[in-house]
């Protein structure tokens, strides 16, 4: 387990929030796109995405990373990057940053801001499951997909066998695909407990076995660090700052233990 603490770089996203919160007029706005575009779709028109998990230092301490470390030759894939705000903390570790969405406002938003930017909404059709990238990194994308299974194998595919993945879940774990007019439910359930089995009572401990005894594990994950940190997005009119209770797992592709049997519940 690695602590994170509250570093300059995570205040200031909160002192900003705080600050300078989306105002009611620009929800308002969103409210009606909404009606016609999922809500990522409209946070990407409106540029109303910003969130912050992680800052580089944080990043260079889950992954252990040396004082000395050396950057030349590195890539990094950030899947689901949204507007890019998460992977700008990570960018300046790699030498190659490459970021994937499936909104088309979404993907100028990554292209705004220097990245290479790949517009999928999967990863099996992108060429970028070639096993060429030191890092991938998937930031709260698991709960918001059809078929996470297929996305974690996916994202083991697009790994270096001596890369990690970087992997961040909500818990508890309350999964819904976005759409216009509201979101559903997805096509495969995960055995994590969370808002689909009714319950309330689950520990962030009860969700973080179960992801990974029943999910990363048969995946064939091996767990190379595991963090608690809060996931913040900008506040708006009513709220200064909307918080969750992140997950951070830094994962190891294991190609030899992987079980080919399907872990989604009935």
């Amino acid at each position: 387990f690695v602590q994170l603490d509250l570093d300059e770089e995570s205040s200031n996203f909160v002192e900003n929030s705080m600050n300078r919160p989306y105002s009611a007029t620009w929800c308002w706005i969103r409210g009606m796109l909404t009606k016609l575009v999922s809500r990522y779709e409209a946070d990407g028109i409106l540029n109303m995405s910003r969130m912050h998990v992680l800052s580089t230092d944080h990043w260079k301490q889950i992954l252990r990373l040396p004082i000395d470390h050396e950057r030349k030759g590195t890539s990094v894939l950030d899947v689901g990057a949204g507007d890019g705000f998460v992977t700008t903390a990570c960018a300046p570790l790699f030498q190659n940053v490459t970021a994937t969405e499936s909104s088309p406002a979404l993907c100028w938003r990554l292209w705004w801001r220097g990245f290479q930017t790949v517009r999928t909404g999967d990863l099996k059709t992108s060429g970028l499951c070639n096993k060429s990238h030191d890092i991938v990194a998937c930031f709260n994308v698991l709960d918001r997909v059809d078929y996470p299974t297929a996305l974690l194998k996916d994202l083991k595919s697009c790994t270096k066998d001596d890369g990690r993945i970087v992997l961040a879940v909500v818990f508890p774990f309350c999964p819904a695909v976005m759409m216009a007019n509201g979101s559903r439910a997805p096509k495969e359930k995960l055995p994590i407990p969370g808002c689909c089995d009714g319950s309330t009572d689950h520990s962030w401990e009860d969700c973080m076995n179960a992801l990974v005894k029943k999910v990363l594990w048969p995946l064939g994950f091996e767990i190379d660090a595991i963090a608690r940190v809060p996931y913040l997005s900008h506040g708006d009119n009513i709220r200064g700052l909307y918080t969750l209770d992140d997950a951070i797992l830094v994962l190891r592709p294991n190609r030899e233990t992987e079980i080919k049997t399907p872990l989604c519940l009935p």
